[in-house]
Formats: C-alpha cells, sequence, structure tokens
C-alpha cells in the first residue's frame, strides 16, 4: 500500500511546485499589465468616455473607424485621410498600417509613402534637404517615450501627476499619438536637427509651410491652437490629410480639430 501511495504524493508535490510558479508569472504578467493600462489611461478629463467608447469601437475592428463627417470628403473611402487622433480620440495599441519606406529607416502608411517620398525629392531640387526624423511609431515606443519623459521629470522634482501633465504638453499619450496611424512625420533638417521653436526659421520649415498642403499635408500644431490641439507648437510635425483639406486648413491658418468642428 505505501509502495502505490508514493508515485501519487510525488506527483502531487510536482503539480503544486507547477502551479506556484504558474501562479507567479500570472501576477508577473497582471501587474505588468496594469502597468500599461495605468499608462495608456493617464489622461482623465471630462471627455474620458467618447475616448473610451471610440477605443472599444477600435478593438473589435481589423482598422481605426472615425468620427470624421461624410461631408467633409467627396469619399467615404478617403475618411481615413480625416482621422482625427488626440487625447480624446484613442486607437487600439494594436492597430499598425500597412507601411512602406519613406527615408532611411523611417516608414509611413503605404498609401501616404510615395506621396513624401516625391515630397523630399522635390524639396531637393529646390535646394532644400528634409530630413525625417520620426514617422511611424507603435504603440510600444510611445509608451517608452512616454515615461521616459515622465521619469525625467520626476527626477527634477516633479510629482508623478505633475510629470504626466508636463510630459502631455510635448507628448502624446500611447494611444494618442498620430505617429501611431502612420499618417504623421516629424521632419528636420541636416543642418538643424532640434526638436524646437527655433526649427521654424530654417529654410526647410518655411518651404515646408508654404509647399507641405501641395502633397496633401499640414503643419499639424501650429502656434496660437494649444487650446484645440493640446500639444504645444511643433513647427517638425506633418500630418497627411489629403490635398483637399490641407490646402483649406492652411490657407485658413486653422488646425485639423476646428476643421473637422465645421
Amino acid at each position: 500500500m505505501k509502495r502505490k501511495r508514493w508515485p501519487v504524493i510525488i506527483i502531487s508535490a510536482l503539480l503544486l511546485v507547477a502551479d506556484c510558479f504558474m501562479l507567479t508569472d500570472c501576477a508577473r504578467h497582471i501587474s505588468a499589465s496594469g502597468e500599461a493600462s495605468q499608462n495608456a489611461g493617464l489622461l482623465k478629463d471630462k471627455k474620458e468616455n467618447k475616448a473610451s467608447n471610440t477605443t472599444e469601437e477600435n478593438e473589435s475592428s481589423s482598422s481605426v473607424v472615425s468620427d470624421v463627417p461624410v461631408s467633409k470628403t467627396t469619399n467615404p473611402e478617403d475618411a481615413w485621410k480625416l482621422l482625427l487622433v488626440n487625447d480624446r480620440n484613442t486607437i487600439s495599441e494594436n492597430f499598425e498600417p500597412e507601411l512602406e519606406d519613406i527615408q532611411g529607416a523611417y516608414k509611413m502608411d503605404s498609401r501616404v509613402a510615395p506621396i513624401m517620398r516625391q515630397m523630399i525629392a522635390d524639396a531637393k531640387s529646390q535646394g532644400i534637404d528634409l530630413m525625417v526624423c520620426s514617422a511611424y511609431r507603435p504603440y510600444s515606443s510611445q509608451l517608452r517615450n512616454f515615461e521616459a519623459s515622465v521619469s525625467n521629470y520626476m527626477q527634477s522634482g516633479y510629482s508623478r501627476e505633475d510629470a504626466e501633465q508636463a510630459t502631455l504638453r510635448l507628448i502624446a499619450a500611447p494611444g494618442s499619438s498620430e505617429h501611431q496611424t502612420g499618417l504623421a512625420a516629424d521632419i528636420v533638417t541636416p543642418t538643424y536637427q532640434g526638436l524646437d521653436d527655433g526649427y521654424a526659421d530654417t529654410d526647410a520649415a518655411k518651404w515646408l509651410k508654404a509647399n507641405a498642403a501641395s502633397y496633401g499635408f499640414i503643419l499639424r500644431y501650429p502656434k496660437g491652437k494649444e487650446d484645440d490641439t493640446h500639444i504645444d507648437f511643433e513647427p517638425w510635425h506633418y500630418r497627411y490629410v489629403g490635398e483637399e483639406a490641407a490646402k483649406e486648413i492652411m490657407s485658413k491658418e486653422i488646425c485639423l480639430e476646428e476643421y473637422l468642428e465645421k
């Protein structure tokens, strides 16, 4: 009898040990997921429910569904060009467009990449050197960038809450960045690669502001529109919206939020 019970006891002990490891791994996974969820949900403004509903719709679909009014485009299939992504309209962390190279290792939505390459080539032919320093950026990269900025502020004495708010003026929270759509790019020039207001005075920035709309791109975060975009002035950040919308937005000196509210 005793000999027969030994295998049962040994197996039970092994199963108990295995269960302990599984519970530990699950706890780690839950903790990591909780941290990611906390980071992704940093924004707690009064339109929180709308953002939540938008995210749920995105997660149940293979592509992002836009709230863009159909009247803003002659073809509903072109609504993707006017996709609004900000701290009030988020997209799923799993969203990833079909990508294509634009310059070096940088990529954009395959529908936009050829247009960006053409704009860069045309600028070059006119003596303007445009250099892409950021384009498509997955959710995971946006999360790392956001957390790195928060950490830097906290090391300077900021509280976590204040560090997050300071970061949000410069870096979009994960899920609310246009870079994840593949429709936006940060463009500088070899002789001035600083992402600051001084870039606006360069020939490259002036050329972009004057010509980007002809290619369907807009200066996404213009000066004076911070209350609408919730992002500080970024003279290097250009977003594709299609030529028709771009020309109206740039000529009227408005932002995408204002254009879509009309």
